[in-house]
């Protein structure tokens, strides 16, 4: 049985793809209140991360957008991780940069740039 950890899902992102997927697929909050039997203003709020998320509310949504409910789960996750190796190659190359010498330092960052211009 799968278990799932709710503190590893960013739900202000689950709820920024449940609009995405909304507004993606023409339908409106009024819509979707109807068809769930709630407010509209719930719906917003569920879209703004101002209300609870529930499991009856991200089911409809994967099945009316006929997507998987784990995609919406994971909303932003491969962002934040392409974000996190990002960082690290920075910071990497930052620390290969500060073992050499200031006036290494100037040209290294002078054939960079050469090469930056070359490949643009």
């Amino acid at each position: 049985m799968d278990h799932y950890n709710l503190d590893q899902y960013n739900f202000e992102k689950i709820g920024m793809e449940l609009k995405r997927l909304r507004t993606e697929h023409s339908y409106t909050q009024e819509q979707i209140a109807g068809d769930l039997g709630c407010t509209v203003s719930f719906v917003s709020n569920i879209e703004n991360n101002r209300a609870k998320l529930n499991l009856r509310v991200l089911m409809y949504y994967a099945r009316l957008c006929n997507v998987t409910v784990d995609s919406i789960l994971n909303a932003g996750q491969e962002e934040e991780k392409q974000q996190d190796i990002s960082s690290a190659r920075d910071a990497e190359a930052l620390n290969i940069l500060h073992q050499f010498p200031p006036e290494k330092q100037e040209k290294i960052i002078q054939v960079l740039k050469y090469i930056k211009e070359q490949c643009v």
